[in-house]
């Protein structure tokens, strides 16, 4: 699905307003619905210095054992480190407006391995699980006994493993617009066509044709997405060209082999009982979730506090700053810390509710492996032998093969991506999404009849598929 693609590519790929002030001046806002459509392709960028070096700030590298990490401190206090989205971008998409918390808190920046100005070390191959035990090493290296964790988008998910896995050294955690970590119904699919216009969807679309055939390079892909309205997407103010530049140039940089496997790990009703405190902030207009987003994540995060954002996106620190930096500032001073019985007591819980789901992950990345090192087709006929000798049993997660058709996809690499896809419905015959993720494949390989068939499939699941039933009505115009 178009929108679950972007999600796991681009999830945090925009940010806004290049003003060290941190005031906002009246300028454009996605509420505006002013459509502008450049004339041209441009594949240079305008100056656009790394907002890094304008800032004093305490700047090193952090060895944590097999790589070393890039590391930013400022401030003094209570230790926040910042865990920035992607999977894939960097910790400058938070320059310059969490440098508001400086005075309350010891801020951390960090890169995560292969990303950013952090060492490509891909280990025993670059994974989400490797994601939270570098930050566990990082806070080792630090010397932090116990630290609050802000997470934002992808970086949400790591921030919530991490508390799984070492709630004992967290005395808090910020989820600001967090990927949900459920494989729900209710989190699946995005806004942004609610927001853009016709034209400004074609352009998109267009634009992303070129950059999967490598007519044009990702950052270039980025940058022109924006330029023609694509900002609205993780932005509430549309940022100047030059901020457009600095987030196509420095927010989303990785090592070319990057990936993560986040997608398979599914944290439903784990966090019902969780007594380490824990604050959500939500922007109103995030497209890159559902308007009820907010009171979903508040009713699988009971005890959290839940604070909406009105005119922000997906990026509330820059959208609204110092309200940001105030609201967690706010929220620290009222946290008590949980007793160390409460802790084990919710781990051993934990342990019940996700155990069964941790050994499903460790088959579905055995499959995936088998996929990236032997080929689609050997990964297939392994799939048949499988379910052969146990058709009841599950092979691998939705999610995970849906992130990895789309890997493929966007590299356009055709043939994989619908095989991939095609094993996906196999499995989940049920699902909408696996229909609606192979018709886009198809279509794109100008299998049209074929994709209109699993376009119809996904919208028969689905009624409410508004990218399915719009590519049927363009499908069925032009037969």
């Amino acid at each position: 699905m178009k929108q679950f693609k972007l999600i796991i590519l681009f999830i945090i790929a925009t940010q806004v307003i290049f003003n060290c002030s941190h005031s906002i001046p009246a300028r454009e806002s996605i509420m505006d619905n002013v459509t502008h459509i450049e004339d041209s392709l441009y594949l240079e960028f305008p100056d656009a210095p790394r907002l890094c070096d304008a800032l004093e700030i305490e700047k090193t590298y952090v060895d944590i054992g097999d790589c070393k990490l890039y590391t930013e401190i400022e401030g003094s206090g209570t230790p926040l480190v910042l865990i920035n989205g992607g999977p894939g971008a960097s910790h400058h998409s938070f320059h310059p407006w969490l440098s508001e918390a400086k005075g309350h808190f010891q801020v951390i920046y960090y890169d995560q391995r292969g990303c950013g100005l952090s060492d490509y070390e891909p280990g025993q191959g670059y994974s989400f699980e490797q994601a939270v035990d570098d930050l566990e090493k990082l806070r080792k290296a630090l010397k932090i006994e116990k630290w609050i964790l802000l997470g934002h988008s992808y970086g949400g998910g790591i921030a919530q493993y991490y508390t799984i896995k070492y709630p004992e050294h967290v005395i808090g955690q910020v989820l600001v617009g967090s990927v949900p970590m459920m494989n729900l119904e209710e989190f699946q699919g995005g806004r942004e066509q609610e927001y853009y216009s016709e034209a400004e969807s074609k352009k998109i679309a267009e634009l992303l044709a070129m950059a999967r055939s490598r007519e044009i390079t990702i950052p270039q892909y980025v940058f022109n997405k924006d330029l023609n309205g694509g900002w609205q997407r993780g932005n509430y103010y549309k940022p100047t060209p030059e901020r457009m530049a600095q987030n196509s140039l420095y927010d989303f940089v990785s090592d070319p082999t990057y990936s993560s496997d986040w997608a398979i790990y599914n944290f439903e009703n784990a966090f019902i009982e969780c007594p380490i405190p824990t604050l959500i902030m939500e922007g109103k207009y995030d497209l890159i979730w559902k308007a009820d987003r907010p009171s979903i994540m508040g009713k699988y995060h009971p005890n959290a506090k839940l604070v909406v954002f009105e005119t922000s996106g997906h990026n509330i620190f820059a959208d609204e700053p110092q309200r940001f930096a105030n609201e967690i500032k706010k929220w620290t001073n009222s946290v008590k810390p949980p007793t160390s019985r409460s802790i084990e007591k919710w781990k051993d819980s934990v342990d019940g509710i996700i155990g069964d789901g941790l050994k499903l992950i460790a088959s579905s990345k055995d499959f995936m492996r088998l996929i990236q090192e032997s080929g689609v087709q050997a990964a297939s006929d392994y799939y048949i032998k499988f379910k052969k000798a146990q058709p009841e049993k599950p092979l691998f997660f939705e999610a995970a093969m849906n992130v990895m058709g789309y890997e493929y996809l966007l590299n356009y690499d055709l043939p994989e991506a619908i095989a991939v896809f095609k094993l996906n419905v196999a499995e989940f015959p049920d699902s909408w999404n696996t229909y609606d993720s192979l018709g886009e494949a198809l279509l794109e390989n100008g299998e049209t009849e074929a994709a209109l068939k699993n376009y119809q499939k996904s919208v028969e699941l689905n009624p409410d598929n508004d990218n399915g039933i719009q590519v049927i009505q363009k499908l069925m115009q032009k037969r």
